[in-house]
């Protein structure tokens, strides 16, 4: 009896559970503000097409977004968990992907891919901290200010592009 209890307990207070049920992959976008001054790290994702954005990753079942934020800086950028200043997380949406629908890759789904359920996640890293790039995850890193970033919005897909502007706005109030 206890353990449905703790499963009916996760089920409301944990929303990327919630999500991953409904078919919804659930994946954190990191957001790196400078300690020092207001610009803000982005990668050229391995993956290519050009496009420059945060690193992001998959929220493994029973993580939390803090410790998926903390996973990604690791992995995309050699970026340790004493080196970061997680701030917040907050959630962007659901994104369906029409051409993934109905694969069954979602952990724990009782439906088939739907989409994706994102979040977004403010983390401060001082400039001088060394970044060590994956090849296999990321093509190259740069500092931005919020302008350059806006600059570079429309080497992203559609889909991505809206989803920056949701995280500039939820974490930052400030509009791309």
């Amino acid at each position: 009896m206890l353990d449905w209890i703790k499963v009916a307990g996760k089920l409301a207070y944990d929303r990327p559970t919630r999500e991953r049920l409904l078919g919804y992959r659930p994946v954190v976008i990191c957001l790196i503000q400078s300690l020092q001054r207001d610009v803000f790290l982005m990668v050229k994702p391995a993956a290519g097409r050009g496009a420059w954005m945060p690193p992001q990753e998959g929220i493994p079942p029973n993580v939390s977004v803090e410790q998926a934020t903390a996973q990604c800086m690791d992995v995309e950028l050699g970026i340790g968990k004493r080196q970061l200043h997680f701030r917040r997380s907050v959630w962007l949406g659901r994104k369906a992907i029409p051409e993934r629908e109905g694969s069954r890759d979602v952990e724990f789904s009782v439906r088939p891919m739907q989409g994706k359920a994102y979040y977004g996640a403010l983390i401060k890293v001082s400039e001088d901290t060394p970044i060590v790039c994956n090849p296999a995850e990321v093509a190259d890193h740069r500092w931005m200010t919020v302008d350059e970033v806006r600059q570079q919005l429309p080497s992203n897909s559609i889909r991505k592009q809206q989803l920056l502007h949701v995280l500039f706005a939820k974490l930052l109030q400030t509009e791309l």
